[in-house]
């Protein structure tokens, strides 16, 4: 990903030429380095703008405090997050044996959070959630829903709540050993990784294992699972059917696209129900806020493909 196209709202202005922005990216990376090394506490924006090369005043210019520049850094992981988790929960990675699978998520966010600015904003949320802008628990919820999903491609006989319950408990496993590692040395920290992948593995193989893929040495072959339950599980409006169908036929669709679908409901109201379907990992924003496009997640269109689309 691209961090230096982000749509970084927490700015006091946005940097429009070259030179500006070069000065804002200088700014954030000082400011991971230099709450990685004091920590946020203690850090103040007279040491960030010391560790940038930048004038305090210029670093006033884009952030009142050093609150709004965390807040950034902030908006700027979960971003990345997003992006990095669209990227390997796909319908490719669910057929990948699982040690293969659970090593490729480890692996990939090992090398990820090596990088201060994720490393910092990571442990601070362990610390003091409460000053966080962009994270909550829906944030957890949508990522525990998109595995979910993961395991249901795996093995189709899984419930909903089966798959969330299997989901959830990796995810929590995952963060408590995550934040252990993040404050280890490099050894100590290779070694919970290893042992994280082991840890993974062996509670999930019963329920999605590499047997639930393969019968008789071929794909096992997806049971039919009716549109409208699928709806149901997600628990979606009726006008949010309509946008997925939508998007399931076009691939995504936009803000254009869903008053066209209701024109009786208001743009606030369906820019809200956009929201909820992003939050569930059903759509992926792209673009601008006043230009967004919601592509469909490849995931969930894996599996509405094999549905029967009877209303």
């Amino acid at each position: 990903m691209n961090t230096s196209s982000s749509n970084t709202t927490s700015l006091r202005r946005q940097p429009k030429q070259k030179r500006s922005q070069q000065r804002v990216e200088r700014i954030l990376a000082a400011a991971a380095e230099v709450f990685a090394s004091v920590g946020y506490e203690a850090a103040t924006t007279h040491a960030i703008a010391s560790r940038a090369g930048t004038a305090i005043g210029s670093l006033y210019q884009f952030f009142p405090d050093k609150l709004a520049i965390f807040h950034a850094l902030e908006e700027r992981h979960m971003e990345q997050v997003r992006a990095i988790h669209a990227k390997l929960m796909t319908p490719q990675m669910a057929q990948q044996p699982l040690e293969s699978m659970v090593e490729q998520i480890v692996e990939t966010f090992a090398v990820y959070f090596e990088h201060p600015g994720p490393k910092v904003v990571y442990i601070q949320y362990c610390v003091a959630p409460e000053m966080f802008k962009y994270f909550d628990e829906s944030f957890n919820q949508s990522l525990i829903q998109a595995f979910a999903t993961q395991l249901r491609l795996r093995n189709p006989t899984l419930s909903k709540e089966k798959s969330e319950l299997l989901a959830e408990v990796c995810l929590q496993c995952y963060n408590s050993l995550l934040l252990v590692a993040l404050r280890s040395n490099r050894t100590h920290r290779k070694q919970l990784y290893e042992e994280m992948r082991e840890l993974l593995v062996a509670y999930l193989r019963p329920y999605v294992g590499d047997e639930e893929l393969q019968n008789e040495g071929q794909p096992r072959a997806r049971e039919s699972i009716p549109y409208d339950v699928l709806c149901q599980q997600y628990q979606l409006s009726v006008r949010q059917c309509q946008a997925l169908m939508f998007a399931i036929a076009q691939g995504g669709l936009t803000i254009q696209n869903f008053e066209e679908i209701c024109p009786e409901t208001s743009r606030r109201t369906l820019q809200r129900e956009l929201r909820q379907m992003v939050e569930k990992g059903l759509l992926l924003p792209e673009g601008k806020t006043n230009r967004l496009y919601y592509r469909l997640n490849l995931l969930w269109q894996e599996l509405a493909s094999s549905c029967d689309k009877r209303k």
